[in-house]
């Protein structure tokens, strides 16, 4: 139930002679041009008919979204909503009878217990990590404002791990992976963080499946 998604953004940037332009001519470059940047990320089959959940920052400002499957199928899916406050997502491919994952309580979740994440770090795909349940209720700045109350977990979360699921023994969600502490900002030291999957969410996943952005 985890995929791959691969994410195209085209970005307008102003002509790099626009300083030129205003010295000479007293007026900016009439020039732009575009660039185009990709990402990659992770992201859980919800529903068998095509709702992936994922973060918000994994899809934010596409004009393009990929979601590959763990057998190798590739599909464009379609935003659906977002949370900004929580940085979830839902997006949607066009596809039926497909694997779903079974979501945990992570409000049962005690700190020590085993903690797998699944993702695609750096685009290696069905990559799985092994740790436990460092903290909970942890806060972290966003993009978005505070996020509060987050698991925090040694499991190796890396770039492309984002939007992926935390699970428990069970196989169950706990979590969805969302960042990493690094003071390089590239890779892993054993401090990754993890949207709590507890009826709050549960809630709010449910509504924006109902087709309404949610707070």
């Amino acid at each position: 139930s985890v995929v791959n998604i691969n994410t195209e953004q085209i970005i307008e940037r102003r002509d790099p002679m626009d300083e030129v332009f205003r010295e000479f001519f007293g007026r900016p470059s009439p020039f732009t041009y575009r660039q185009r940047r990709t990402s990659l990320g992770s992201g859980v089959i919800i529903r068998e008919d095509g709702y992936i959940l994922t973060n918000v920052h994994v899809i934010a400002r596409a004009t393009q979204i990929k979601v590959t499957l763990a057998e190798g199928e590739e599909y464009t899916a379609t935003p659906v909503a977002i949370s900004p406050a929580t940085d979830l997502a839902v997006i949607k491919i066009d596809a039926d009878n497909l694997q779903t994952a079974v979501f945990g309580d992570a409000d049962s979740v005690k700190v020590g217990s085993w903690a797998i994440a699944v993702g695609s770090p750096f685009g290696f795909s069905e990559t799985v990590t092994v740790g436990v349940i460092s903290a909970k209720g942890r806060v972290l700045a966003g993009r978005n404002g505070e996020q509060r109350d987050l698991l925090q977990t040694d499991a190796s979360i890396n770039p492309g791990n984002s939007g992926g699921p935390l699970l428990n023994l069970r196989g169950e969600v706990v979590g969805i992976n969302q960042a990493i502490f690094s003071p390089g900002g590239v890779g892993n030291i054993g401090i990754g963080f993890a949207i709590p999957i507890n009826e709050n969410t549960k809630g709010i996943i449910q509504q924006m499946i109902a087709g309404g952005d949610a707070a």
